[in-house]
């Protein structure tokens, strides 16, 4: 499969979640071997941003990359989506440093790059084949991981376990890791919070754009706060998974191997995939000419070319929360 960019510029304004102001957001279409880069416009000069694990500097409440004077946060939604489509190269223009939450899941970002289509840039496009496990654990609680498997086909296993909220509760799901199967089975996603998280968000001056039309707020006293309920019963995991892919797209390539986690979150993602980033004997970079023969690792690389090809996606599209 070849490298991907989008076909034309896509623009969106949105509601950042914890600044509550209108963002606007443009996505430009790049040359092959750009990858996915960021660029502050509110900054002056602009200050260009890759995404790529090296960038990562806080995963607090969110995946943040580039400094602490310039840096874009909440970028995790629009990666996976870009992931989902398989696109490899962009230019994202954004007027602030976060990017607009727009409904907590990766739909919306997917619908507008259908919008804008896909264009084959004629270069292949590499992937990293996982040959021996890699695994990160949090120091601080062991029980806390996540760890990648040499595998023949890309796949996800990911646990949570919210023992003090009963709705949430544990969730596990397992599943292929393809474009194809992200925009069917998790893309509808929402990010969720507790009602208690959101008040001391907001004490901090967080979250100010936050609603039950971007979020799933759940309270231990009322239960689940969103009158339309959840898309999905183990939504809380999907969400998870979704954020994992997008942490792990900034690696760039698609990733050939299984993923385990457990109660894992950004920290971990992003650490997994520096770990990976580094990893030389651990991880073979492979690139497949078009000119040769299909090898069986091509055919999982298994991409949408729209959304027109995913049943029934129109209906995750117009659900509410």
């Amino acid at each position: 499969m070849n490298q991907r960019t989008v076909a034309r510029t896509i623009r969106h304004r949105g509601i950042g979640l914890h600044s509550g102001h209108q963002i606007r957001l443009e996505i430009h279409p790049a040359a092959a071997n750009s990858g996915i880069c960021f660029v502050r416009t509110d900054l002056k000069p602009n200050v260009e941003i890759k995404a790529q694990p090296q960038a990562v500097f806080d995963t607090a409440l969110a995946t943040r990359i580039g400094s602490p004077e310039a840096y874009v946060s909440t970028i995790e939604h629009l990666m996976a989506a870009l992931f989902g489509l398989g696109i490899d190269n962009a230019r994202i223009c954004v007027n602030a440093p976060e990017m607009p939450i727009v409904d907590g899941s990766a739909v919306p970002w997917l619908i507008l790059l259908d919008e804008a289509g896909v264009e084959d840039l004629g270069i292949p496009r590499a992937v990293r084949v996982i040959k021996k496990p890699v695994e990160v654990v949090d120091p601080r609680d062991p029980n806390r991981f996540i760890r990648i498997e040499p595998s023949k086909q890309p796949r996800i296993t990911y646990s949570i376990d919210f023992k003090n909220n009963a709705l949430i509760g544990s969730q596990s799901l397992t599943l292929s890791l393809t474009g194809r199967s992200f925009c069917e089975t998790l893309s509808h996603a929402r990010t969720f919070c507790t009602a208690e998280e959101v008040e001391f968000m907001r004490s901090r001056g967080l979250a100010q754009g936050g609603s039950l039309e971007n979020a799933i707020v759940v309270s231990r006293t009322e239960g689940l706060l969103n009158s339309a309920g959840l898309r999905a019963p183990d939504e809380f995991v999907r969400h998870k998974i979704l954020d994992c892919i997008g942490d792990l797209a900034l690696l760039g390539t698609p990733v050939i191997g299984h993923i385990i986690a457990h109660r894992a979150g950004h920290d971990l993602h992003t650490a997994l995939a520096k770990a990976l980033s580094d990893a030389s004997e651990a991880v073979e970079l492979r690139t497949f000419s078009a000119r040769r023969a299909p090898h069986p690792l091509v055919r999982l690389l298994d991409f949408p070319s729209s959304l027109a090809e995913i049943p029934d996606f129109s209906r995750l599209s117009l659900v509410s929360g």
